[in-house]
């Protein structure tokens, strides 16, 4: 078995190279088709290959731009790294470093404890609260960070309620955590990595600019349609729970939150930065007319995290120190810049209009259906593959098939962003499901059932709301 996975890893890596060397001995098909854009092919086809196999770590597939592109004669080294710099690149280390600061004062677990004390002795209102709860916190924090944090307090529910492991209400409550905290980071644009990557594929190579606010208009709506949707199904079609929780679960979560003690300094301050931030991002378009300052998205990201290195937290020391800085996903950002990387070359070599030429043929094609197809593409990648890794190869290949139909880039960008977070039904799909099905209370039969729903339900949500709502992001 050892023996056959070492020859698959083996042929996996040896297949990239040989993908773009084929491209260096062989003309290009096509007479619009230069030397390097058939060679950025190979590199491509190389690099999507690695990323949808994991042969090799994610991050390490995301610099190979760095050392080939220039080596290629594609782009000058200048012109390659920049985009690994990019603005929305620190956008999202800013938001990161503010999930950090509220993991390292436990912020995130008073305020979740807090609203599930509100939601009485029901235990369908304790889900929707539980529910609530992740997705809000998964607008901000990463949807691992966010599952890690909630799935002990969901067991003690759990465990408070008396449930077994085959218990439906069990169940409920760990599938509810999985998938909120899926579905509340597709609400913003630090929310999840595909959401930014779209965000910096549009303004680096469209110059559409997607801001944290415009995002929103759609993010938040559709986010709010799935929780609603995730809740009926498992609380009132999947699982049959009991009418009322015992009293105990009320007060076990009465003594945790009174265990914490009261809000400290570092909480504090953590707080007053997180709301000055998310006033910042939501209203970053007035605050920049009426300062007249140059106010970005990432500008606040930014300040943010420079005021949680500067700001006391307890003990006189500020609330982030440098080490810190250890947590912030390096691997992720790489990512990023080598996704914008190609996909600044796709467009600068002319691979992109090519594409659009050969793909002139979908003009006769409805192109709901197109996006239809889109997103169920997507989906299905990202139940085996990251999603953030199946973003970064796609995305910059559906702007042009847009265009061929003679339609915005959105159009298709937008709903397989939003599709690439959506993946519900295997424990590899996305890190809070591994979580959840991790903790031993859950069989894959369960998951694969509840998940199968909730992508029927995630396709028809994305693919209605992209067509009433991707305008709004245009206007």
């Amino acid at each position: 078995m050892e023996l056959n996975m070492n020859i698959k890893l083996i042929s996996l890596l040896g297949a990239g190279p040989a993908l773009l060397a084929m491209t260096l001995l062989t003309a290009p098909p096509l007479a619009d088709l230069t030397d390097n854009a058939w060679h950025l092919c190979g590199l491509m086809a190389w690099m999507i290959l690695w990323w949808v196999s994991e042969a090799v770590p994610i991050a390490v597939t995301s610099l190979l731009p760095m050392v080939l592109v220039p080596l290629l004669g594609v782009a000058t080294m200048d012109a390659t790294t920049a985009p690994y710099a990019h603005p929305l690149i620190f956008l999202f280390m800013g938001g990161f470093t503010l999930s950090i600061a509220m993991e390292k004062t436990g912020l995130h677990r008073r305020l979740a404890l807090r609203a599930l004390l509100l939601a009485g002795h029901k235990p369908a209102a304790q889900i929707a609260s539980l529910m609530a709860v992740t997705a809000f916190l998964s607008m901000w924090m990463s949807n691992t960070a966010t599952a890690v944090m909630m799935l002990p307090i969901g067991l003690s529910i759990i465990a408070m309620a008396k449930a077994d492991d085959d218990d439906d209400f069990s169940k409920a409550v760990l599938l509810a955590i999985a998938y909120s905290a899926s579905i509340g980071g597709i609400a913003t644009l630090i929310g999840t990595p595909p959401n930014a990557l779209l965000a910096a594929f549009l303004a680096e190579n469209y110059q559409i600019e997607l801001s944290f606010a415009r995002w929103m208009l759609l993010g938040v709506p559709l986010a709010i349609l799935m929780l609603i949707c995730c809740w009926f199904w498992l609380c009132k079609l999947q699982f049959h729970l009991p009418a009322q929780s015992s009293t105990g679960n009320h007060n076990q979560l009465t003594q945790q939150l009174h265990s914490l003690g009261v809000l400290s300094k570092a909480e504090k301050t953590v707080l007053l930065v997180f709301v000055l931030a998310a006033t910042g991002w939501i209203g970053q378009q007035w605050l920049a007319r009426w300062t007249g300052l140059a106010i970005s998205d990432t500008l606040v990201a930014m300040a943010a995290a420079l005021l949680l290195f500067i700001l006391p937290g307890n003990a006189k020391t500020p609330v982030l120190a440098w080490k810190d800085s250890e947590k912030l996903p390096w691997g992720i950002l790489l990512l990023f810049g080598g996704g914008l990387t190609m996909a600044e070359q796709i467009q600068k070599t002319g691979v992109a209009q090519v594409l659009a030429e050969q793909l002139q043929v979908l003009q006769g094609i409805e192109p709901v259906l197109v996006m239809l197809a889109v997103v169920v593409l997507i989906l299905l990648l990202s139940e085996v593959n990251s999603n953030t890794a199946t973003a970064a190869a796609f995305l910059p290949l559906l702007g042009p098939v847009a265009m061929s139909m003679q339609l915005s880039p959105l159009y298709l960008m937008v709903p397989a962003a939003l599709a690439a977070s959506l993946g519900f039904m295997l424990p590899v799909a996305t890190p809070p499901n591994a979580i959840v099905f991790g903790s031993g209370h859950l069989k894959i039969k369960d998951m694969i059932k509840a998940g199968f729903v909730m992508n029927l339900v995630g396709v028809m949500l994305v693919v209605l709301l992209a067509e009433l709502l991707v305008p709004l992001l245009l206007s």
